[in-house]
């Protein structure tokens, strides 16, 4: 695959958005990252990312709420959204989303982002 797969992170501390930023660039990746959840959509929009990563606790929005905002956009409904979060020990799947737990570890990240991928090309 010539094109890279394209990652929108949403995570409020500035210094984790550039470890996992620098990270997933040297794993071939290219990525882009936001702060504030409240900026996200209209990055998401000019990003247009195969993958998001969304902090679930965050002081301006909260995941779940960034989560339902970038789902109605329609340019978004089948772009596979993953939450990561302190709030859990193991990749936990609940009603259709992924929970991946701090700290991330890039192999589970990256098995998890492309079964989200290959879950997407299905008809």
């Amino acid at each position: 695959m010539s094109e890279k797969t394209k990652i929108l992170l949403v995570d409020d501390s500035a210094a984790y958005l550039r470890m996992l930023s620098a990270n997933l660039n040297g794993l071939g990746f290219e990525v882009a990252s936001v702060a504030n959840p409240l900026d996200a959509p209209a990055l998401a929009r000019q990003f247009q990312p195969d993958v998001m990563l969304l902090d679930v606790v965050m002081p301006q929005q909260d995941g779940g709420d960034l989560y339902n905002t970038l789902r109605a956009d329609p340019a978004f409904k089948k772009t596979p959204i993953l939450f990561v979060t302190a709030a859990c020990t193991e990749v936990t799947y609940n009603n259709g989303m992924i929970f991946i737990p701090k700290p991330l570890k890039l192999d589970v990240l990256s098995a998890e982002m492309q079964k989200a991928l290959n879950a997407r090309s299905r008809p």
